[in-house]
Order: structure tokens, then C-alpha cells, then sequence
């Protein structure tokens, strides 16, 4: 097992009550995302660090030239020379989150190393550095203005917390003008190794939205399937289409939220038939690994519990679950895939991606994000962080999602063998799909968003955007 320091947990993660719910959370996640070299360096995937946003200071720490070299750097980051870098401890306070980026990541390591020594608590290196980034298909710049900021750690503009309500036209405008709100990524990147999330608000980070992210879309699949063939699938089918699916695309994304989590907790200590398999488990970390691998003979009252409605976090599907008939879908198939879901994650199946958001939603707008032109494996598409001076926005790209549903539609017309050698027409299994997916959107924004105004914000191949208002959900 890689060395840890065994306070760090605790040192980072407060008592509830002493930081907002948030912020709790993201340090959660920190912790939990945190890798360890054999030498105990902190190290962050590329992955997680391209979907922060303005709560993590990025700095590189490589030769001047090296910025505007082929490799570039990611926009948004600070330039402080490797001959700088301790300074950092000095400059910051010790709890700022900061991701170090190195070109493969060496120099990057041993500086955050040294850092966390010196006593900064979230720092890390960008695990294989800028190689490891253009690699795995998210976009750099070359701008030659950050090589004008030697050694400068602006102090990022102070996020101002406005009341809760619907956001403006202007206030969209500025959130998406940052370049810390917005990374990009190629969209074959998307399709081998990435994930879409769900359109909720609260994720702290830059996504790709569908309402129920991985899991809301593979519903889809599944319902338009069943409609189109006319039987229900079993959960022996559910399974293995579930075991292919990762197979064939990789990470799968599903996420609950805090008071989803603690209601099922709640529920869990209350049952009898778990005290002994909970035992001592207490804190936001032990509860995270005790869920992500409950013991064996825990696993089917475990089931019960996360299958209840109240403590599945996702609106969306929870929605479905509830409103079967208003969502064209069975209930009993949301549960199913539920259960496949939570089975095959057990079995350890580490592309299966449970994430806890923090607190309720307040939204204040709804974003339909596109870019220009026809899409393509190679189009660059935009990861969107959802939130703006304390305010929430449903974040939906609904050019990609149709895109990524017609290699859906193409993978699950072709596993013949799984409905017995009957063929299925790959373009009425879309079709059904397009209209199911519209339908489930508009009865979930009625549900959550309602009065609430819808924004088009459209990107041109330079990645300049531009927000026009298309009215309000509901009206």
C-alpha cells in the first residue's frame, strides 16, 4: 500500500459544521482522489485535475520556453520557474489547493513533495504531467502572455455569493469568460476514456451534462430497447450488457448527493441485520470505502437500502423510479440497473463511478451548451464548470449526447446474442431513444427547474462563446 500520513484525513476533513458543506465535500474528494507514489508523493490524475475549476490553483513549473513549446500549458495556470517554487509556502496559505504540472511530471513531483513537507496540506503533481494531458486528449495553449507573468500568483477575483435565483444573461457571460470554468477535450476522448455527468448543479467540477450522466443515458438505451422489442430485459441480461458496456467504453458515471448518503446511513444503522458488518464505521471516509466494498454477507439488505427512493441522490433517476409513467420507463428496470450497478462495482469493477454531491440544488439557470459546426471524433468540446458566485446551473450538451447515443444505439443493436438473434433496427432504436431522452429531460427540468431562465450558449471553433436567452423552462 502507498505510505500516507495516517493525520492527513483528519487534519483536512473537519467536523461537520465547521466548513460549509461544500467545501467539506471537495476536501472529501481530495482526499479520496489522492494518489501516493511508493515515496509517499501526493499525486492527482489528469482526469480529476481537468475538471476543476476556480477552487484549485494550478502552477507550472517548467522553463519559460517550454510554455509556448509544442506541448504548451493549461489555460488558466500560474507560471512560478522550478527555482520559485518553494516560495509557495510562503505565498499561500497552507490549506490553498494546488496541483503542480511538470512536462512528464518529475520535477513537478519532487517539488510537491518537498511543499507538503514544508508543510502545505493540499498540494500535489499532476500525475505524467503535460505529456499525460495532451495524451489523454484535453486542449493546451501556447499564448505567450503567461511568459509575461514570471513568478506572479494573482489573487484570484473574489467570488462574490449572491442570494440564491435565477442568473442573468451578463452574470453567464462573465462565469463562462473565465478560463478556469472551462476546459476542453476532444470528443473521442469523451468516448474512450471519459464520462458524461449528470446536468446537476451541484458537481463541483467541469462536465459533460446528461441528465443521469452515464447511467441516465444507458436508461435510455435500455427503455427504448424494451419498447422497441417489446419484452423486459432480465437481470441476468442487465448484467453482462452492463459487464460490455465497460467493456466497450470504459467509466461509467452515477452520483447520489450528502443528504441522500446520510438518510441511507441513517437507514443502514437502524437495520439490525448490519450492526456487525458496520461496526465501528464513523467518518465521511470510512464510509466511502465501507460502500464501495460492504462485506459479502452485507451486500443484499445493503442493496435494499440503496434501492430506496429516498436514498437515491440522483433527482433524475429518483424521478424515474417515482413517475414511471411520466418517464415511459418500468421502475422495476431503473432498480435492476441499480442493483447490476452497485453488484458489478463490488465485484471490482473500478470504472464504475459513484460520486457524492454536496448539499440541495439551487440552480439558477439552465445551460444548453453547443459548439459549432458538425461534431466529430476530433471536435474539441467544452467541460463546463456549473457554478457561479454560490449559484448552481443544470449544465446540458445536448449536441454531445446525441452523438454519444448513436454509438450507444450501435453497441446495443449489435449484441444479437443477448436478444436471442433478433436483429434490431439500429436507426428506430435511436429514434426511440432521441424521443425518449427529450421527454425525460422536459419532465425532469419541470420537476427542478421550472421558472427558471434557459440560456444557448454557443462556442465557435476558436472557443469564443456566445449566450443568447431561450426562455424559461415551463414556459
Amino acid at each position: 500500500m502507498a505510505p500516507t500520513r495516517p493525520s492527513e484525513p483528519e487534519s483536512l476533513i473537519p467536523p461537520i459544521g465547521v466548513l460549509s458543506q461544500a467545501e467539506r465535500m471537495f476536501r472529501v474528494n481530495w482526499v479520496a482522489n489522492l494518489d501516493r507514489s511508493p515515496s509517499g508523493v501526493p499525486l492527482h490524475e489528469v482526469e480529476y485535475v481537468a475538471r476543476q475549476g476556480r477552487g484549485v490553483r494550478l502552477v507550472d513549473v517548467r522553463e519559460g520556453e517550454e510554455l509556448t513549446g509544442p506541448l504548451g500549458y493549461i489555460p488558466g495556470s500560474n507560471w512560478i520557474p522550478r527555482e520559485r517554487a518553494m516560495s509557495l509556502r510562503e505565498r499561500l496559505d497552507p490549506l490553498t489547493p494546488v496541483i503542480l504540472i511538470s512536462r512528464g511530471g518529475e520535477r513537478a513531483s519532487e517539488l510537491a513533495h518537498a511543499l507538503e513537507r514544508a508543510g502545505m496540506r493540499m498540494v500535489a503533481a499532476m500525475r505524467g504531467g503535460m505529456i499525460a494531458w495532451r495524451a489523454l486528449g484535453f486542449a493546451s495553449t501556447r499564448d505567450p502572455e503567461l511568459r509575461r507573468q514570471r513568478d506572479a500568483l494573482p489573487e484570484p477575483a473574489p467570488e462574490v455569493v449572491r442570494e440564491p435565483g435565477p442568473l442573468t444573461l451578463e452574470e453567464i457571460e462573465t462565469h463562462v469568460g473565465d478560463p478556469r470554468s472551462t476546459r476542453w477535450v476532444k470528443l473521442a476522448a469523451i468516448l474512450l476514456h471519459g464520462r458524461q455527468a449528470c446536468v446537476d448543479g451541484r458537481d463541483d467540477s467541469g462536465v459533460v451534462g446528461t441528465p443521469g450522466g452515464d447511467m441516465g443515458e444507458l436508461m435510455v438505451g435500455l427503455a427504448a430497447l424494451e419498447r422497441l422489442r417489446g419484452q423486459p430485459l432480465s437481470r441476468g441480461k442487465l448484467t453482462e450488457l452492463l459487464r460490455r458496456r465497460l467493456d466497450t467504453f470504459g467509466r461509467f458515471y452515477m452520483h447520489t448527493d450528502i443528504h441522500a448518503a446520510n438518510g441511507l446511513i441513517e437507514s443502514m444503522r437502524a437495520d439490525s441485520r448490519l450492526t456487525a458488518a458496520i461496526g465501528s464505521t464513523y467518518e465521511a471516509l470510512e464510509w466511502r470505502q465501507w460502500l464501495s466494498e460492504p462485506p459479502i454477507e452485507a451486500r443484499p439488505v445493503v442493496l435494499e437500502h440503496l434501492c430506496q427512493p429516498g436514498h437515491v441522490g440522483c433527482g433524475h433517476l429518483r424521478l424515474m423510479i417515482q413517475n414511471p409513467e411520466q418517464y415511459e420507463v418500468r421502475s422495476a428496470l431503473v432498480l435492476d440497473l441499480l442493483r447490476t450497478f452497485f453488484s458489478i462495482r463490488w465485484a471490482g469493477a473500478s470504472e464504475l463511478e459513484a460520486v457524492v454531491l454536496p448539499g440541495g440544488h439551487q440552480e439558477g439557470a439552465v445551460l444548453d451548451v453547443r459548439v459549432e459546426g458538425q461534431l466529430h471524433a476530433y471536435s474539441w468540446i467544452p467541460l463546463l464548470s456549473p457554478a457561479y458566485a454560490g449559484v448552481q446551473m443544470f449544465v446540458n450538451h445536448p449536441q454531445v449526447s446525441d452523438y454519444l447515443r448513436r454509438q450507444l444505439a450501435a453497441f446495443l443493436a449489435e449484441q444479437r446474442d443477448l436478444w436471442d438473434g433478433e436483429a434490431i433496427d439500429e436507426a428506430a432504436l435511436l429514434e426511440q431513444m432521441r424521443e425518449l431522452a427529450q421527454r425525460q429531460l422536459s419532465a425532469t427540468l419541470g420537476h427542478l427547474a421550472r421558472g427558471l431562465p434557459i440560456y444557448e450558449l454557443s462556442f465557435d471553433r476558436e472557443g469564443h462563446a456566445r449566450v443568447e436567452a431561450a426562455g424559461v423552462v415551463g414556459g
